[in-house]
């Protein structure tokens, strides 16, 4: 079984993971203590962002986390995550504009997950 880092090295969900982690940073920077680094809840929450996007049952061909259909968190992480996105969603086209990007463009592949079944009652 692959780790974490092997996973990640590939360069779209690398550049995801960069993203993410860009977020969470600039989120705690403005609502906790920053004292150089990011607050041990945060860096909870990035290193699991890491092991699920890495691991997420719709494998490396996945789309973007935006447009996935695949439940990856619990909804109290659910919930944070979302916040932390809402937040940083137009702040992070200052910080970060070509990651930002290449994050658009992947989002606008096609994904090759296929689409939910409904259920026929």
């Amino acid at each position: 079984m692959k780790t974490v880092t092997e996973i990640l090295a590939q360069p779209r969900l690398n550049r995801e993971m960069r993203l993410q982690n860009a977020m969470i940073t600039m989120y705690c920077k403005q609502h906790h203590v920053y004292q150089g680094k990011v607050c041990r809840e945060c860096e909870r929450l990035q290193q699991m962002t890491a092991r699920k996007l890495a691991f997420c049952e719709s494998g490396i061909e996945k789309p973007t986390c935006a447009t996935c259909t695949a439940v990856c968190y619990t909804p109290v992480v659910s919930k944070q995550v979302k916040t932390i996105s809402r937040w940083g969603r137009l702040r992070i086209w200052f910080r970060h504009p070509i990651l930002m990007s290449l994050y658009c463009f992947d989002s606008l592949k096609p994904s090759q997950m296929p689409k939910p079944k409904l259920l026929n009652l």
